[in-house]
């Protein structure tokens, strides 16, 4: 589901930062676009940890993300793990600086296809306005 966060119009930075709760071996990738623009990557987890998680880093100012959007893309491999753990898996999205202040989104159930091999792809759209 495209949630929807208010940057406003002013200089202020905008911040974004992705938590990913799993047992599994999980990374993310932070896409960035304008309308009508191919989406270009702008952050990446560690990939030395495999925790999937990205922290807290400044996106941009508010007046220049107004209209944007971002596609957070998390990949987590559970084929390691019992089926029965799956459903421990938690992404959080985290937002602060712009109109809408501290604003935390969750993964929705239509963002997550589970693939045949175990794999959790998890994409989160956010729109910038």
């Amino acid at each position: 589901m495209k949630r929807t966060y208010t940057t406003g119009e002013n200089d202020h930075p905008i911040t974004l930062g992705v938590k990913v709760k799993t047992q599994g071996v999980a990374h993310t990738v932070v896409y960035k676009a304008n309308a009508g623009e191919k989406e270009v990557a702008i952050a990446h987890s560690n990939p030395t940890d495999d925790l999937g998680e990205i922290k807290e880093f400044v996106l941009g100012k508010a007046s220049e993300l107004k209209d944007d959007y971002l596609l957070i893309v998390s990949t987590i491999d559970l084929s390691n793990l019992d089926q029965t753990q799956w459903d421990n898996t938690t992404v959080r999205y985290h937002l602060n600086g712009g109109a809408s202040g501290n604003q935390a989104f969750e993964e929705d159930m239509d963002d997550t296809k589970m693939t045949p091999d175990g794999k959790l792809i998890v994409t989160k759209p956010i729109k910038l306005k």
